[in-house]
């Protein structure tokens, strides 16, 4: 399955596709028993995914890495600093054209970061670059080192997805004679990334960012109040239980 019907099947499947597509079958077949069931159905999970609480639940089951320790990072074990894509901002007409999507930002940050504690380059990957474009790897790493100072060593750009992220960065990094690396990802990404890594033969210690946390009192009234925000973080969450579920068929972790 091409990497552009895997995304279009999967935005029929998640929110607010999924809950959208469920009401419609409703309203296809109200006059029958189980329409009004369906509608009521689809207004139901679209309501609990868009609610802080069942954002914070679906996250948190996915966050089992921990954040690096200080001792990692006085003595590193590493050689490299592997941060993986995350998206591009398209023709942005403050910056002049394409750019680093906030949640590729989010982990660039971090990957800088970790640079300025341990010393190590840094090697983004991802390609998914439109025609006469430039990849997600280059427009990370202009924003490495012109924005945020870091020193990169490579980039990968051929990568369309986290499996491929982990088959092309294997063959860099043996170019590069790196035997081990950190692996920067969000933390509700990271056990797919680490797995797909470790599966491909890659030596990785997690580095995960941007954790999602409860903040305020997840029981309290504003927990249960549905906000765009919520939705997202649900299908983002969703979108990882799902991808886990179809590299374990396919055998790729």
């Amino acid at each position: 399955m091409s990497v552009e019907l895997a995304r279009a099947l999967e935005a029929l499947l998640l929110p607010p596709g999924g809950p959208l597509l469920l009401g419609m079958l409703g309203l296809l077949f109200w006059r029958r028993r189980a329409g009004p069931a369906l509608v009521l159905a689809a207004l139901a999970s679209l309501y609990l995914l868009s609610v802080p609480r069942t954002a914070f639940w679906l996250n948190s089951g996915l966050q089992t890495i921990p954040a690096l320790n200080p001792q990692q990072l006085e003595q590193p074990q590493a050689q490299a600093i592997l941060v993986l894509g995350g998206g591009r901002y398209a023709e942005a007409p403050e910056y002049g054209g394409d750019t680093v999507a906030p949640i590729l930002m989010d982990r660039l940050r971090y990957a800088a970061w970790l640079h300025r504690q341990t010393g190590l380059p840094v090697i983004p990957s991802g390609g998914s670059a439109p025609e006469d474009g430039v990849t997600e790897a280059e427009l990370a790493r202009r924003a490495l080192e012109q924005e945020l100072g870091a020193r990169v060593l490579a980039v990968e750009d051929r990568s369309r997805s986290t499996q491929q992220n982990a088959a092309f960065s294997r063959e860099l990094l043996q170019q590069l004679g790196i035997e081990q690396v950190f692996l920067v990802t969000h933390a509700w990404h990271m056990p797919r990334a680490l797995a797909s890594f470790r599966k491909a033969g890659v030596r990785a210690i997690p580095a995960p960012t941007l954790f999602a946390t409860a903040g305020a009192d997840t029981w309290s009234l504003g927990a249960w109040i549905p906000n765009a925000d919520a939705l997202s973080a649900s299908a983002r969450a969703l979108h990882e239980y799902l991808g886990t579920i179809w590299y374990r068929l396919r055998g790729q972790i």
